[in-house]
């Protein structure tokens, strides 16, 4: 059983507002950010291009408050929306919309693109790419049933692409046509007041957390969601009121004074736990965690295991038991980029394979990219994970100005 668990906190001494994926008794994501506070990640505004940098395709943008912003690019992308003109090079002084894509991370600055997304419940517009796509985790058949509802109503020649997402596998036509209509009216309101206002006005702002957190997930797999605070339920019942269809997930109100919500699902135990750098396995053998600048290093180890009988097979088991427990690791501290893991040491070829078959599998079910390459001759297996966030101990160090 799924659960997302959302309330606040105080957390050494600041106030947070924790939101957390519960499967079935154990924590698999933690998110923390400051109570109301208004996102960046998402937000539309009418930027203004301040140097071209051709060597790495990139630009530097400044949006709403002069916030500097790194805007990559390709001299074939399209559309650039420049002042009512498209498909031209930008230079400097530009006026351009774009869209928030990716939040400050250690020392880089926010990423924004001039492919703007709107995403709804079933569908997602984009500008950038204007064609159908139907997610991967549909079967062929709902894949050719969908595409051929939504060619109907899209005209060949348009300013934008769309994708289905994997809840629109129960929607009806009507629903799905509701919703392609409202992210068509959204994307033509954004375009209008991009045209007509001034430069670095913001035009859309970013969603809550919260909302952010909702609409990337996926409803069949949730039994319900619980909070203990009232603006909360009530921003999450608002939410779903305007979804079409509106899932059957059950949004609960958790009252109860002397067992609060965060003591209830052992949230503070489990941040501590995300936060050390030692995880121990039901084996007796133990993982260390460390995240440096360049990359996360993870190191399997043996521990209290001192088992002689059979070293190779023990040595296997341990593996496949911190593999699974890594793929896990790597959502709750929202680890990106270059992952190197170094588990102990297997001569037999195929138990090397089956280590790597057991690793896809266990992060298949990880919402972000999450890429397995290979094992090298040092027998470092290497992952890379996709950064969309902040990891949890940079959230932390930034709630709490870095104690």
């Amino acid at each position: 059983m799924k659960r997302l668990v959302i309330t606040q906190m105080n957390y050494r001494e600041h106030p947070c507002l924790v939101i957390a994926e519960d499967v079935d008794g154990k924590l698999m994501k933690l998110h923390l950010d400051e109570p109301k506070k208004e996102n960046l990640l998402g937000s539309i505004h009418v930027g203004k291009v301040q140097k071209v940098l051709p060597n790495i395709n990139g630009a530097f943008v400044e949006i709403e408050n002069r916030i500097p912003c790194f805007y990559p690019y390709k001299k074939q992308a399209a559309p650039i929306h420049v002042r009512n003109q498209v498909n031209r090079e930008i230079k400097p002084g530009d006026e351009i919309l774009v869209q928030v894509t990716q939040e400050a991370l250690k020392m880089k600055a926010p990423c924004v693109s001039s492919n703007l997304n709107f995403t709804g419940n079933n569908l997602v517009l984009t500008t950038e790419n204007k064609m159908l796509g139907v997610s991967s985790k549909l079967s062929n058949d709902k894949k050719s049933e969908l595409k051929r509802i939504l060619e109907s109503h899209l005209e060949p020649e348009r300013s934008f692409g769309v994708i289905v997402r994997t809840n629109a596998k129960d929607a009806t036509e009507d629903e799905l046509i509701r919703e392609l209509n409202m992210l068509k009216r959204e994307y033509e309101e954004v375009l209008r007041k991009g045209n007509f206002s001034p430069c670095f006005k913001k035009i859309k702002a970013g969603d809550s957390s919260i909302i952010q957190k909702l609409k990337h997930v996926y409803w069949d797999e949730l039994e319900k969601i619980v909070t203990d605070d009232k603006e909360i339920f009530d921003e999450i019942s608002e939410y779903l009121q305007r979804m079409e269809p509106m899932p059957d997930c059950k949004v609960q109100y958790y009252q109860d004074k002397l067992l609060p919500l965060y003591k209830l699902y052992r949230i503070e135990h489990g941040l501590e736990q995300a936060l050390s750098e030692k995880i121990w396995l039901k084996s007796g053998g133990f993982l260390m965690i460390q995240q440096t600048e360049a990359c996360v290093v993870i190191d399997v180890n043996s521990g209290k295991n001192t088992s002689k009988k059979d070293a190779e097979e023990e040595y296997k088991k341990i593996n496949l038991e911190a593999a699974k427990e890594i793929a896990r690791q790597l959502q709750l501290r929202n680890l990106y980029g270059i992952i190197l893991i170094d588990f102990i040491n297997m001569n037999q070829y195929e138990d090397q394979k089956e280590l790597i078959r057991a690793m896809k599998s266990f992060t298949k079910e990880d919402s972000v990219q999450t890429t397995v390459v290979d094992i090298t001759s040092l027998g470092i297996m290497e992952i890379t994970r996709k950064k969309e966030e902040k990891s949890l101990s940079e959230q932390v160090r930034q709630l709490t100005g870095g104690l």
